[in-house]
């Protein structure tokens, strides 16, 4: 009996670096994940009026201002807005983003 418990206690010892090495692919997936996401229009929407109303960041958009006007929530489809955002380099912001986290991935 005190064999067998030893040997499992060995075992979880060395499962330590591998457990540790399946967090970092879990992680990994996750950034990827996240991060290719970033380039659907329906997860930039998410993301920009974040961005919108910061004033740390609202210079990457060019008329931050008037993005209240053009809002759109997210999974909601209007094609004139999402033309406005286009032009409003809304999503060059989020596909930046999301190479950033791709590569962090």
């Amino acid at each position: 009996m005190h064999n067998q418990i030893r040997k499992f206690l060995q075992l979880l010892t060395r499962s330590d670096r591998f457990g540790a090495h399946l967090m970092r692919i879990a992680i990994a997936i996750v950034f990827l994940w996240i991060g290719a996401l970033k380039f659907a229009p329906y997860e930039a929407d998410s993301v920009t009026p974040f961005v919108a109303n910061s004033p740390l960041m609202s210079f990457f958009y060019e008329r931050p201002d008037e993005y209240k006007a053009h809002l759109t929530r997210e999974g909601e489809l209007k094609p004139a807005e999402r033309a406005w955002q286009t032009a409003n380099n809304t999503y060059g912001f989020s596909h930046g983003l999301g190479t950033l986290q791709i590569g962090w991935g």
